[in-house]
């Protein structure tokens, strides 16, 4: 239907203003990008039900058996069975006007962007509008899915592209010695799936700019979280406030090392609170005290180690229940 509603109102302006009204903005539609391919796709959700509007191609993929104008530029359109598809010289420059044309058409941004190579210069186009962006390189290969691992200058690529968007995801394979030394974007979340290749450097930087930050696979020892704590300690990654890290051997002596005058103990469960769930805290745990009142605790989480910051002691919501209940950490007994 929404398919319908962008070919009709490219007949003619007033086919165009008429659309932009009598369009229901109630149904809830969520416009998404999809850029795991190599075109660009424009899609419609809702409820299990995806529409896909209109496909971006190059001009040389296929003859148009008929002309329209979109932005003030002709181009050859076809209709297919599912949707329909624009031809362009120029792919990028199609998609930004067609982007901004259907943006405008159904008063709707994108709520999330799905790309992977050699669609990455799509996340330029994400920036501070899209909800959820997901550097996703997944192929088809007959009815299986299987990941597409990014080369060194892709991953560099889409690390300083430095999106800002609530939710990040990078759901790809970094390549074996892959290193990065930059800043990273601002997001409420950020989820890694791959991170063999994170320091403790990265973690500081990380947590200068994110919220909450997910990283399921890690090299990252309870030595180098004991290094990241007492960066913390001088002030520095103050955006964090929970990290949740593939992490071996979690041993709560490596972790506070050196530590031990600055925590105190609280006695009852400390529930952190995100936007989606929140974590429980077991009582009795020793909490790590910063100079400006922020604490910090630490306890097992199903995938390895989970620090939680709360900005001081009166904001832990104690003796609640959270979604998710973490364990203490026990130590492993002395040889």
């Amino acid at each position: 239907m929404n398919t319908i509603r962008f070919i009709f109102s490219l007949c003619s302006r007033r086919a165009n203003r008429y659309v932009k009204v009598y369009y229901n903005r109630f149904l809830k539609w969520k416009m998404c990008v999809v850029g795991c391919g190599s075109r660009p796709v424009f899609r419609f959700k809702k409820q299990g039900t995806t529409d896909t509007i209109v496909v971006i191609k190059k001009s040389s993929e296929l003859q148009g058996t008929e002309n329209v104008t979109i932005g003030g530029h002709t181009v050859p359109f076809v209709k297919t069975l599912r949707s329909c598809e624009l031809l362009w010289d120029n792919r990028r420059v199609g998609f930004k006007i067609v982007f901004d044309y259907i943006c405008e058409l159904f008063s709707l941004v994108p709520h999330s962007f799905m790309i992977a190579p050699p669609l990455l210069w799509l996340l330029q186009i994400a920036n501070n509008i899209v909800t959820y962006v997901a550097v996703t390189p997944i192929v088809s290969k007959g009815p299986y899915y299987r990941d597409l691992p990014l080369s060194e200058e892709e991953c560099l690529e889409a690390l300083t592209a430095k999106i800002n968007s609530p939710y990040f995801e990078f759901n790809c394979d970094f390549p074996e010695d892959f290193s990065y030394n930059g800043s990273f974007g601002n997001h409420d979340y950020i989820y890694i799936t791959d991170g063999l290749w994170t320091t403790v450097e990265n973690l500081v930087s990380i947590g200068e700019t994110c919220t909450d930050v997910f990283i399921r696979e890690s090299k990252l020892t309870c030595t180098d979280i004991n290094s990241f704590l007492k960066i913390w300690l001088n002030q520095k990654a103050n955006a964090l406030r929970s990290l949740v890290i593939k992490c071996e051997n979690i041993n709560e002596d490596v972790i506070f090392n050196g530590l031990e005058d600055k925590m105190i103990t609280v006695e009852g469960k400390m529930v952190y609170e995100k936007k989606i769930d929140s974590l429980e805290f077991p009582p009795g745990l020793k909490v790590l005290c910063r100079k400006d009142g922020m604490i910090a605790a630490a306890a097992i989480h199903p995938i390895g180690l989970c620090i939680c910051i709360w900005t001081d002691i009166g904001s832990i919501r104690e003796n609640e229940t959270g979604t998710w209940k973490l364990l203490p950490i026990n130590n492993p007994p002395n040889p």
